[in-house]
């Protein structure tokens, strides 16, 4: 009796010992990556279209890289940018990341960067975040940019104005905060150059906006066109007061201006829109074979999703795309301070639904961006058309780093175009 005690002890011990080492196993088989996109709060919807983005990414490694399986792991979070820091330090000791893709908005990304210096031993991929000094100024060594700012947002913009809508004197019009400073000095740095001019800036406040006041003084203005970085709600506030009150100048957009909804609306938009035009690093009216790939997968995939993926979505696929491939180069090796991950990133180059990327000397993404022109269609709706694409678009604009930097920080005055 004792002998055959002693004998299911070992049995038992060594079937325990295999499931430990069992469990161990395929705890190492496991690859980490926690993604900044908070599902709850203000920036809910803009989390749930990452959500997408990264799973579309892995989907397409069916979930394993190398031998590994991937796993994503999604904040629970409310986003408030004042916390991002800490978000990303629960996904690392909380949940095991060991890669961390984010953040959403620009206001988390230079926080976000402070962050990762702080943490070497984790490798950062940027999700949405426009902020141009995320990669600009004092980079953080471990930190990877494959999407652009708000200021490569507007290339070939200032040129498409001038050369070929023949524009020399515009307005500009944006809210009082640092994503339309440097949408306003993305377009200026080009239209400028070639010879345009500055008539009078107007930025609003955050709070209720004056729109009579303002257009009332736009009205006195000499120009040949109005450039307006607000979003679509403001847009479509300030444009109904504008056109209300008898203006008539063509319109150039950001890359938030034109929200879908402005242009299924009623038939002010349908008589003073078409001929608009603005930039963004997507097109919807982009008819490449990678993009029409991918809003065909997202839309197979979620069909209660948005009609078009938006930059959220692009963004954190194209990030997260990014890790997959250099962990597939690194053979999925994660040792040695992740030096053959972060090897791989650097030398990345890939073609995304909107054309190549690779890194600058920065680790930040030179890229294509889109100039959009609204037209009026057979079907007497209106839609979005590509009418010119700048290719390989650097952060500096190509200008150069040090001519770029002299220009000053984005600002309500920066950069200077009499």
């Amino acid at each position: 009796m004792i002998f055959f005690f002693r004998l299911f002890v070992l049995i038992t011990g060594i079937f325990l010992t295999a499931i430990i080492a069992g469990n161990v196993t395929r705890a190492e088989d496991n690859i980490r990556i926690g993604v900044l996109a908070a599902m709850t709060g203000p920036y809910a919807e803009y989390g749930l279209e990452a959500k997408r983005g990264a799973e579309l990414a892995l989907a397409e490694f069916d979930g394993h890289v190398s031998g590994k399986n991937i796993e994503l792991i999604f904040e629970t979070d409310d986003g408030a940018p004042a916390r991002v820091a800490a978000r990303a330090q629960a996904l690392i000791s909380e949940h095991g990341a060991q890669i961390i893709i984010g953040p959403l908005s620009g206001g988390e990304g230079p926080v976000l960067k402070n962050f990762a210096k702080s943490a070497p031993a984790i490798t950062f991929l940027n999700g949405a975040s426009a902020a141009r000094d995320l990669t600009l100024l004092d980079p953080a060594p471990n930190f990877f940019r494959f999407t652009t700012d708000a200021a490569q947002w507007m290339a070939g913009l200032g040129r498409y104005s001038y050369i070929d809508k023949g524009y020399r004197r515009v307005v500009t019009l944006g809210e009082n905060f640092s994503f339309p400073y440097t949408q306003v000095m993305g377009f200026l740095v080009e239209f400028c150059s070639l010879g345009g001019s500055v008539a009078e800036q107007f930025w609003l406040p955050l709070s209720d906006k004056p729109y009579a006041a303002i257009t009332a003084q736009i009205m006195n203005v000499e120009a040949d066109a109005i450039f307006i970085a607000l979003d679509g709600s403001n847009t479509a506030n300030f444009l109904e007061q504008y056109w209300k009150d008898g203006g008539q100048l063509p319109i150039i957009g950001g890359s938030v201006t034109f929200d879908p909804a402005l242009l299924s609306s009623n038939s002010l938009y349908h008589t003073y829109l078409p001929g608009a035009i603005s930039a963004s690093p997507l097109a919807d009216g982009d008819q490449a074979r990678g993009w029409l790939s991918f809003v065909a997968a997202y839309q197979d995939r979620y069909p209660s999703g948005a009609r078009i993926p938006s930059i959220f979505a692009v963004d954190y696929y194209v990030n997260t795309k990014a890790a997959l491939l250099a962990l597939e180069d690194a053979d999925s090796d994660l040792t040695d301070g992740q030096t053959a991950l972060r090897q791989a990133l650097a030398e990345l180059s890939f073609d995304t639904p909107t054309g190549r990327v690779s890194l600058d000397e920065n680790r930040h993404a030179v890229a294509n961006n889109y100039v959009i022109e609204v037209v009026l269609g057979e079907d007497k709706r209106l839609r979005n058309e590509v009418a010119y694409v700048a290719t390989r678009v650097d952060q500096t604009l190509g200008m150069g780093r040090e001519r770029y930097l002299a220009l000053g920080a984005p600002g309500p005055n920066t950069p200077s175009c009499p």
